[in-house]
């Protein structure tokens, strides 16, 4: 009977672990506050600053030495409208899920020439770097309370020269990431479902002190936070065509990196449950636990013409998403163990973006831009949850240049991202005794400002 009544509660924490480990489960692409202006267009083919080291290495042969600095801002916000239920149809009472985010990105970037036609680059960003706090007495507290994830990019790249029209790049990336994850342990819940299928005899909750009329209050809520970290590394490989000195096409290839996360996981029960946690073994617990977590690989084809002032570029990306299919946790200690038991599925699909964009020199020292994006989103209906609602991503851009002196440029640029609402119908009766249905609203503003100066 305890092991059956762990079970119940465990698949919960597998499942929230793993729902949050991606955060909002998408790469952040605001690295640059040039590309930021043009909704990131130019991809491998532009090279219009030093974070081609990172975009497209190849296109490195096209640059003067330069360091480039930048800090982007991601304003984002999410919230769940809709109803919250548990047993039977019960309300789960809670504040409104709403989260709201302002992240800061710094990046920087340098490219120097070691020799006639050859490059090296480096570059240090944060392409992974959001996160979710709903809180522990959310409606939606059961399925999703909070999370945060980190990843930094630290990269080596080199660009040669083969002939007046083609260039080969690459570089080695080690990426860090870290992962926080929260979420609450319907208790309550999970003593009368025990009940109600026999596992336990009837009366018994109201016998150990737990009071059914609790029922989708904070009252006998567990809790569950796990943070692991973990350094992996990776690589990018990349071509750049010139059919003439304004016409070219970039290609790029940036591979998947394999992490496995190792850090503490904690359960934690309210004394209010101590009655029914002691009879089904459910001892607060403090292990070490794992999670791998793949980033997935990208490939870019993106053109570049430039009409004396005017310049428009092109941009497609294929990101393979399909990677994430399921999250594990796994530990040594028993109570977490059965808990993670049972692996949560995604089945994400492949996803496209499209972006298009241009400049204009309006004198020697000021450049205007302007671009628009499209992003299929690679979650399907069915599959979509209230940490994971992105519908597809529909952005316009604004940004401009600024010589401020024939060392000293500076970049800013902005980004709106039109408004996503998806509806949701996430029934978890069987694992966290609790279901969503309604809509979640999502908007995203981002910010950038940076400054390159010529070496």
């Amino acid at each position: 009977m305890k092991k059956s009544i762990l079970t119940g509660a465990v698949t919960v924490i597998s499942m929230l672990v793993s729902s949050q480990l991606m955060a909002q489960g998408y790469y952040v692409d605001e690295q640059s506050a040039l590309r930021l202006g043009d909704a990131f267009s130019g991809g491998s083919a532009s090279a219009s600053d030093a974070s081609t080291a990172f975009y497209g290495p190849a296109a490195m042969t096209l640059l003067n030495d330069e360091i480039v600095f930048n800090i982007a801002a991601v304003d984002f916000s999410s919230s769940f409208d809709g109803d919250a239920t548990t047993l039977g149809g019960a309300p789960i009472n809670g504040k409104d899920a709403e989260a709201d985010s302002l992240d800061m990105l710094p990046s920087v970037y340098m490219v120097r020439e070691l020799s006639d036609g050859f490059k090296m680059g480096v570059y240090m960003n944060a392409p992974y770097a959001t996160g979710t706090d709903f809180g522990k007495d959310s409606v939606t507290r059961y399925q999703a309370s909070e999370s945060e994830i980190t990843g930094i990019d630290a990269g080596f790249a080199l660009a040669m020269r083969l002939n007046d029209k083609v260039s080969i790049g690459g570089s080695f990336i080690a990426q860090y990431v870290n992962a926080k994850t929260a979420v609450a342990v319907n208790t309550l819940a999970l003593c009368l479902g025990a009940e109600a299928s026999g596992e336990l005899p009837a009366g018994t909750c109201t016998a150990v002190g737990v009071d059914s009329s609790e029922l989708g209050n904070t009252t006998y809520d567990g809790y569950f936070e796990m943070e692991g970290h973990n350094m992996a590394y990776g690589f990018a490989l990349g071509t750049l065509i010139e059919f003439t000195p304004q016409s070219r096409l970039g290609i790029n290839y940036r591979s998947r990196i394999a992490h496995t996360l190792s850090g503490n996981a904690e359960v934690t029960f309210p004394a209010s449950a101590a009655g029914f946690t002691g009879l089904a073994g459910l001892a607060d617990t403090k292990a070490d636990g794992k999670v791998s977590l793949t980033t997935p690989e990208t490939a870019s084809l993106s053109y570049f013409h430039r009409f004396g002032s005017v310049a428009v570029q092109a941009d497609y990306s294929w990101t393979r998403w399909s990677r994430y299919d399921e999250v594990k946790v796994r530990s040594r200690n028993a109570v977490v163990a059965t808990l993670a038991e049972a692996p949560q599925v995604y089945d994400w699909t492949e996803s496209q973006r499209i972006a298009i964009g241009a400049s204009w020199q309006v004198m020697p020292a000021l450049t205007l831009r302007a671009g628009m994006a499209v992003d299929k989103t690679p979650i399907e209906d069915e599959n979509a949850k209230v940490d994971f609602a992105f519908d597809d991503y529909q952005a316009v851009s604004l940004g401009m240049s600024y010589a401020l002196n024939e060392e000293l440029t500076l970049d800013v640029g902005l980004q709106h991202t039109f408004e996503q609402t998806r509806d949701i119908d996430q029934n978890d009766l069987t694992t966290s005794a609790s279901a969503l249905e309604g809509e979640v609203t999502t908007q995203v503003n981002s910010y950038a400002a940076g400054l390159r100066w010529a070496l």
